[in-house]
């Protein structure tokens, strides 16, 4: 009889990025995402790739790729893998499709991504899969309901329960409860933030310390943040137009992704109000705010060679002010803070986290919104993902809060397979060998 098997080709446990998982059923496989990870010792902009020959060496069916949001670490490794893959469908929300195609004719790669809206159902293989509209720190954001021959599988990646969106577009709390109620074998669930208690607050929070900072400041105002942060983009354009300001969108990342974004009817801004790289000395200080890229300290991107002098179009100014609205991915620490030393020692004025704590709120949710998760799925077992260990560990203990027993709730190992039998009963099975093929993003 055959097994369920869900595969962390990415590593998975223990792991923040990287995120590919394999759902296996006899010959017949689905993939959900397909990212790219960062690793601890980052040397220049090199970047990991989920490790594909468990897929490749089986010669399973693969039926398609589903994207769960448009974070790099969840859909940029498909340029690169996606050649040895056979080229399979793939299927995102209307952002997420987008950029994932955007970022497969960088590679010059001619696969359609199918836009999958929340009203579809769709069927691969023997998986069925339903798409629930979730909010996280990028939107247009989904979790899926996988059905299987064995049983419903509750596949929540990265996500937080923003109540008071910037779009106005709440999680599909409904279609959850509606999904779940026959019954969910397994909820593999994002644990990053177990640790931490409450719910995570709102993107527009946010709001009053960008006013704050750009309030009476008669210099430049430079934001970075991750390119995907279209609303913390959206914020921070709406704050600089009520000040008068024009904005500019430096670095190529912030470029396209502002551009599919606005196309989307996702990013609003007036026409008149942008200005052109090129056209930035046209106008005075007082009346620009440039939003760019490089957030991560990107060994090539704009922020990186703007604080070395580098960039060709701006110059530091001491009358500068560069505000980071991020968190640091882990192993990018070193990167960031050897900016943001070039951008103090030229005397701008910087504001970053250490210095700030209301620039920024993570798109994950708390330990109250991971266990109403786990209250409004009411699964036979729960599956942390997404956090390290210790993030795991918590999540496990956060359920048993709930009356979960701790066998219910699956802690595998680095690269370790999952298998559900047909009674429903979960087993771990073998600790795949993987290795991350390191490569670097630029070349």
């Amino acid at each position: 009889m055959n097994k369920l098997r869900i595969i962390p080709l990415g590593g998975g446990p223990g792991t923040v990025t990287s995120n590919m998982w394999l759902y296996e059923y006899g010959t017949d496989a689905l993939v959900v995402d397909c990212g790219i990870g960062f690793p601890e010792d980052k040397v220049s902009d090199d970047i990991l790739l989920p490790d594909i020959s468990y897929l490749t060496t089986k010669r399973l069916q693969l039926h398609g790729v589903i994207l769960t949001h448009g974070h790099d670490d969840h859909y940029a490794a498909l340029p690169h893998l996606l050649p040895q893959l056979g080229s399979p469908p793939i299927f995102g929300s209307r952002l997420t499709a987008a950029l994932a195609q955007d970022k497969l004719e960088e590679f010059k790669l001619k696969p359609k991504v199918q836009v999958l809206k929340e009203t579809d159902q769709i069927k691969l293989g023997p998986f069925t899969i339903d798409p629930i509209h979730i909010t996280h720190s990028v939107p247009d954001a989904y979790h899926y309901l996988i059905t299987t021959p064995v049983g419903r599988i509750y596949h929540g990646s990265d996500f937080k329960f923003d109540l008071t969106p910037l779009d106005h577009w709440p999680p599909n709390f409904s279609k959850i409860v509606a999904l779940s109620r026959p019954g969910v074998l397994c909820l593999l669930a994002d644990c990053l933030r177990s640790e931490r208690s409450g719910m995570t607050p709102s993107e527009t929070t946010l709001t009053p310390a960008l006013k704050r900072e750009l309030n009476h400041w008669g210099g430049r105002l430079i934001f970075t943040t991750m390119s995907s942060q279209i609303h913390r983009i959206q914020q921070a354009i709406d704050v600089a137009l009520g000040f008068g300001r024009r904005i500019c969108f430096i670095g190529r990342s912030m470029e396209r992704t502002s551009q599919i974004a606005r196309s989307l009817g996702i990013l609003s801004y007036p026409q008149k109000a942008l200005v052109k790289p090129r056209e930035i000395k046209r106008f005075k200080d007082f009346q620009l705010c440039l939003i760019i890229s490089g957030s991560q300290g990107q060994e090539a991107s704009s922020l990186t060679r703007y604080a070395a002098q580098k960039h060709k179009i701006i110059k530091p100014k001491s009358t500068d002010k560069i505000i980071y609205s991020t968190d640091i991915i882990p192993g990018n620490e070193q990167a960031v803070f050897k900016v943001i030393d070039q951008l103090v020692r030229l005397g701008a004025s910087v504001v970053y986290q250490e210095t700030t704590d209301d620039l920024h709120v993570s798109g994950h949710a708390s330990a109250t919104e991971q266990q109403l998760l786990m209250e409004l799925v009411n699964p036979q077992y729960l599956y942390p993902i997404g956090g390290s260990f210790r993030h795991m560990y918590r999540f496990k203990e956060i359920s048993k809060q709930l009356g979960f027993k701790a066998q219910q709730c699956i802690l595998p190992d680095f690269g370790q397979v999952v298998e559900f039998d047909d009674s429903g009963k979960s087993r771990l099975a073998e600790i795949l060998p993987l290795k991350l093929p390191r490569i670097n993003q630029n070349l």
